[in-house]
């Protein structure tokens, strides 16, 4: 039902999904531009108009770009439940692809989502984490499906937990994985 509602949402789009920030464009992925991110970076660069450094994907991201090819080439209405790319764009400064954020498919039956985010080392410490973050937040409750999203870190990624934190993400407890910890946040119903 829910993957159905979707595909009727992307069958009317004919741009990329954006979600513009302060300082911040973030383009969710589609089968094209991932299948780029693998391949070719040249071409990956000219659809983002952005530079792509030599050190993307972050170190975090760089097993699975291939399978963010994979699913969205087999499921390519997950166009926005799945990855997106962070470029920058400030005014005066170059566009450069800094990093990547997005969540973990579809909300589940309880409309739970899993979000995920990773910046290139040279850009951390600099806020584009928490702005990222903000704005996929704001893009995830406009679907009125989505009731809460989460995040898993380890408890010494103490800046990791801080985006969370800022974000007004609380603590909730054990992560999925042995060793993290889970941060989230609900719907706010009136």
């Amino acid at each position: 039902m829910i993957e159905r509602q979707f595909a009727q949402l992307m069958e009317c789009m004919d741009e990329p999904i954006r979600i513009t920030t302060q300082r911040l464009e973030a383009i969710a992925l589609y089968p094209e531009l991932a299948r780029a991110a693998v391949v070719d970076r040249d071409k990956l660069s000219r659809m983002l108009n952005a530079k792509v450094p030599d050190e993307f994907p972050p170190e975090s991201m760089a097993d699975v770009m291939e399978y963010f090819a994979q699913r969205l080439e087999a499921d390519p209405n997950l166009v926005g439940w799945w990855g997106w790319y962070l470029v920058r764009h400030e005014p005066g400064r170059e566009r450069v692809l800094i990093g990547t954020a997005g969540f973990n498919g579809y909300p589940d039956q309880d409309g739970n989502l899993l979000m995920g985010y990773a910046v290139l080392s040279s850009y951390e410490g600099q806020g584009y984490a928490t702005e990222a973050v903000g704005g996929l937040l704001k893009w995830a409750f406009q679907h009125p499906q989505v009731m809460a999203v989460t995040a898993e870190t380890f408890p010494e990624h103490k800046a990791s937990i801080r985006v969370m934190e800022k974000n007004n993400m609380v603590f909730l407890g054990a992560g999925s994985e042995e060793g993290t910890v889970k941060y989230g946040i609900r719907r706010v119903t009136t």
